[in-house]
């Protein structure tokens, strides 16, 4: 039995493989015309197509015939991330506070080890697999997953507080994979992005190019406010995500250097951003089965759910940039190990010490690679006793999280709202009309049985989660003319994660929508390394090798 917005739609790639020479590349490149404006295949024609004058990119719907959610109350909400009664200045105010004293209700991740450097013996702060830890995530794939939302989505709406119909919300970036987060409009729209050649980017070392005097060379880090001089501003919101753009910048200037012209060197490192992406970063957190679905063997890509037509004028679902893509937020841990030996830094905690950005970046908070991801030469650097692949490991996908999150540094970034990561999420995707969790979950299993739809009272249960006993004493988590309450869809995919996955990876609503708006984007986009049928030399280019290219790791 067929769900009438099901679909399955696959886009083959041609079944050759062209190699990364420049001769190749060449090729590659001269089969499809270069711009930098941004540039959608056309789906009736089947050919490139400008986007019409001043019109933009646009948020959609993945689900349209699905009802809104419109539960729970806002003081529900409150209660959900916050957990203050009545709400403090945590819950509501513009003014960091760091959260303290009572627990801050049942999303917050309280983990009083986080800092402890070296670990205790049980190391059960880092949160490792245990029995096999090689299923662990590097935590590196938690800061490039937010390298690519920041490539994929930018909506520049306030936090909303009435409904806003999701399909007039421009998306202020391009959504095809194609770094327009790092270049921009090119050398021609943005020179401030580029150095006097027009050729190479601007990059001040291991650190962002910046607006100030800087000191040459800080060995430690200070409050002095410094703005980044690239094109998406939250790349430099924290100091991981900012040497991940750091990384890109040089690897770019690393190909020019290497002969390649702007436009070749351009479309070279986007293909390699979407091999990860597509090779390395699904995989590590998208349930296998569903991987597998829609990234087909035989050189296809089948979606039954995301609109192709969709794909190819690049409309963002919701359900994704609001909802599924935001599992991430559950990676994030409280604090890190930068440098060789050195201590735990925490992520947010308004100090000089912590890792937010907006500042240059010392050498005491320079990433030495290897703790962030397993690198080929390098001896391993997981915590003794936990067997871990690096010292830094993404916490699990659950319905937790770090503390950092409940204090975020927006102020002046944004108007109005509470400084609660989670209390944002729900606030936005209930106003932008998304379905419940459950909604989601029944219309998938109309297509694959397989697929269990959790009740609120199951996902509360004593043996599951318990903490989240108020989806179940809590009326206003049902919707307008629902008999039963449901749960929002974010949460919803996160439980599931923990119920399903045991938090190794995300479950099969919240794989599906991340599989197919990925999928689906690059399908949709003829100049994807996907549709020009690139593929690296000996078919392997991972995070690792993107890292070698710009000089940032270590020597053997």
């Amino acid at each position: 039995m067929h769900s009438r917005n099901a679909r399955s739609t696959q886009v083959k790639r041609p079944r050759h493989a062209s190699r990364p020479s420049l001769h190749r590349l060449l090729v590659a490149l001269i089969a499809v015309p270069l711009a930098l404006s941004p540039v959608f295949l056309d789906a009736a024609a089947g050919s490139p197509n400008d986007s019409p004058p001043g019109q933009p990119p646009m948020f959609g719907r993945m689900f349209p015939d699905l009802p809104q959610y419109d539960a729970p109350s806002d003081a529900a909400l409150t209660a959900l991330t916050c957990g203050q009664t009545p709400a403090s200045t945590q819950c509501t105010s513009q003014t960091q506070v760091l959260p303290a004293g009572s627990p801050m209700g049942p999303l917050f991740d309280q983990n009083v080890s986080a800092t402890l450097t070296p670990l205790p013996a049980t190391a059960g702060d880092d949160n490792s697999v245990v029995g096999d830890p090689s299923k662990d995530v590097p935590s590196f794939f938690t800061y490039f997953g937010q390298f690519i939302d920041h490539d994929l989505t930018l909506d520049k709406l306030p936090l909303p507080t009435t409904f806003v119909d999701p399909n007039t919300i421009p998306n202020s970036r391009d959504p095809r994979f194609n770094l327009d987060s790092v270049y921009g409009g090119g050398p021609e729209v943005n020179p401030e992005l580029y150095e006097a050649d027009q050729l190479h980017f601007k990059v001040n070392g291991r650190d962002l190019p910046r607006s100030c005097v800087l000191a040459d060379p800080s060995t430690a880090s200070t409050n002095e406010p410094c703005p980044a001089i690239i094109n998406e501003g939250r790349n430099d919101e924290n100091q991981v995500i900012a040497q991940i753009h750091v990384a890109f910048l040089r690897a770019h200037n690393a190909l020019i250097d290497q002969g390649y012209n702007f436009q070749h060197a351009r479309e070279l490192l986007r293909w390699q951003y979407q091999w990860i992406v597509v090779h390395e970063f699904l995989p590590e957190v998208l349930d296998a089965g569903v991987y597998a679905d829609v990234f087909r063997s035989d050189g296809s890509i089948h979606t039954k759910y995301y609109d192709p037509q969709q794909a190819f004028k690049g409309v963002m679902p919701v359900e994704f940039a609001v909802a599924a893509y935001r599992f991430g937020h559950s990676l994030v841990r409280k604090a890190y190990i930068m440098t060789v030996n050195g201590p735990k830094l925490q992520v947010f905690n308004n100090s000089i010490q912590d890792l937010h950005g907006g500042r240059q970046i010392a050498t005491d908070h320079q990433i030495f690679w290897p703790n962030f991801l397993p690198v080929d030469g390098q001896a391993p650097t997981g915590q003794p006793l936990t067997g871990q692949v690096a010292a830094n490991i993404s916490r699990k996908i659950d319905t937790l999280l770090s503390s950092g999150l409940f204090g975020l540094p927006i102020p002046g970034a944004e108007p109005e709202g509470s400084v609660i990561l989670a209390k944002r999420n729900l606030q936005r995707a209930a106003k932008y009309g998304l379905p419940s969790g459950q909604a989601v979950a029944a219309r998938l299993q109309l297509d694959d049985p397989s697929i269990h739809v959790y009740t609120n009272a199951e996902i509360a249960a004593p043996a599951a989660i318990p903490r989240l006993s108020a989806l179940t004493t809590d009326a206003s988590y049902k919707a307008t003319g629902a008999t039963v309450p449901e749960a929002p869809l974010w949460l919803y995919i996160l439980a599931e994660s923990k119920l399903v996955e045991g938090g190794l990876k995300l479950g099969p609503v919240g794989s599906r929508i991340v599989a197919e708006v990925m999928g689906g984007l690059l399908a949709g986009d003829v100049r994807s390394y996907y549709r020009r049928s690139w593929t690296p030399d000996g078919g392997v280019f991972r995070a690792q090798d993107l890292l070698g290219e710009a000089g940032v790791l270590p020597p053997n």
